[in-house]
């Protein structure tokens, strides 16, 4: 597709700048109802995915170069679900003055266009970006919806590694409290684990019961008491009974919205986002047909509960990774006999994914602790590139 038909740069520098520092932009989380530009998606232009643990973007959002694997990125701006704009215009204005304006008139829509590299998002800097949709191409027509902002940074790539402690909730049953037979550390404690080894420090807090429901959890009052807002988060995971969301996703949505959402301002930190744990279809795919019919209805409905949550939420692609190894290897590789827990490859999978995720760092160059060099490897590969890495 040609360029010249995309988009048109637009050189805004000096008013540009008067016009977003007078002028100070709301994000569009302020009215729901009015979204076209729901959010702003940091990509990684080698595997052409949203980098999760940074993507979308929050207000604040601290993006540690040294910590990804390589610096050609970009932005992409997320179209609220049945919207169509006809183009959208992205300013980015840094705080050390500089400045980037582009207009793009077809979908996908990239601030610097498809996959390509954006300069200033290697440079260090505070950046505030703004995205507007128009009903026509060009920017021409009306504007439709409100405008989407959000600040946020790019730290020195040569600054000194400073230790920013996490605190993670993690909130399930045995698919994440399962225990490796090596090490007997079940899925968050691994995540602390590789944490500690890359010089990071992850403060953990487990409401774990195996063969319970979220919902069976809170009415225990064991997920209620952490989420009360005498401990605050930086990261709440939340894994759902195995086959919950595929066959009742009233119910789970019922759960996740009028349970837990309400407690999520208070249980936060700035910043602060939701994990959904998308988890894997059983060996047994009963009651669907197959396990690509299970897994299709996993997909959807968990999407479906990540639309419906308004607290800044992204999905762990568990399942999705797991299907990419059993297709190669078999479902043995990854889940024990009983046809549904993981075994020790999975849980190191799983771990490295949600490091990642967590940690905003690529899980590639993890230990490979109680695996073989070259199994673990190939879990850290999948694991990477599922979540952009």
């Amino acid at each position: 597709m040609a360029y010249s038909r995309r988009s048109r740069a637009v050189v805004a520098v000096a008013f540009a700048a008067v016009f977003l520092w007078l002028a100070p932009r709301v994000a569009a989380s302020s009215d729901d109802e009015s979204r076209v530009v729901s959010g702003v998606l940091f990509v990684n232009d080698v595997s052409r995915k949203p980098i999760l643990g940074l993507s979308p973007l929050i207000g604040g959002a601290e993006i540690d170069l040294r910590r990804l694997a390589h610096h050609r990125v970009s932005l992409q701006a997320v179209i609220a679900a049945g919207q169509k704009p006809g183009s959208v215009a992205f300013t980015m204005l840094g705080s050390k003055g500089t400045s980037y304006a582009r207009i793009e008139s077809q979908a996908p829509f990239f601030l610097c266009g498809d996959y390509v590299d954006c300069p200033l998002l290697a440079t260090p800097d505070v950046y505030t970006v703004t995205v507007q949709a128009y009903s026509g191409e060009d920017a021409t027509g009306t504007p439709i919806g409100a405008e989407f902002s959000v600040r946020f940074t790019v730290s020195e790539d040569d600054a000194p590694a400073a230790d920013q402690t996490i605190d993670v909730l993690f909130v399930g049953n045995s698919l994440i409290g399962t225990a490796t037979k090596a090490t007997g550390e079940d899925t968050p404690e691994l995540v602390r684990h590789f944490a500690t080894g890359a010089g990071r420090s992850v403060n953990i807090t487990k409401v774990i019961h195996f063969g319970y429901s979220l919902r069976h959890t809170w009415n225990d009052g064991l997920a209620a008491a952490a989420l009360d807002g005498t401990r605050q988060y930086d990261f709440i995971v939340l894994q759902e009974l195995s086959t919950l969301v595929a066959t009742n996703l009233p119910a789970a949505r019922d759960t996740l919205l009028k349970l837990y959402a309400p407690t999520f301002q208070r249980a936060l930190k700035p910043g602060g986002r939701v994990v959904l744990f998308k988890n894997w279809a059983l060996t047994n795919p009963s009651p669907f047909r197959s396990r690509t019919a299970a897994k299709a209805a996993i997909d959807a409905n968990y999407a479906a509960l990540s639309a419906a949550l308004t607290t800044p939420n992204l999905l762990a692609p568990i399942g999705d990774e797991f299907e990419k190894i059993i297709a190669a290897e078999g479902p043995s590789y990854l889940i024990v006999p009983d046809g549904k827990h993981p075994n020790d490859n999975a849980v190191y999978l799983d771990a490295a994914t949600l490091f990642g995720i967590l940690l905003g760092q690529s899980p590639r160059d993890l230990p490979a602790l109680f695996l073989p060099a070259d199994v673990a490897a190939y879990l850290r590969g999948v694991a990477a590139t599922a979540i952009g890495y």
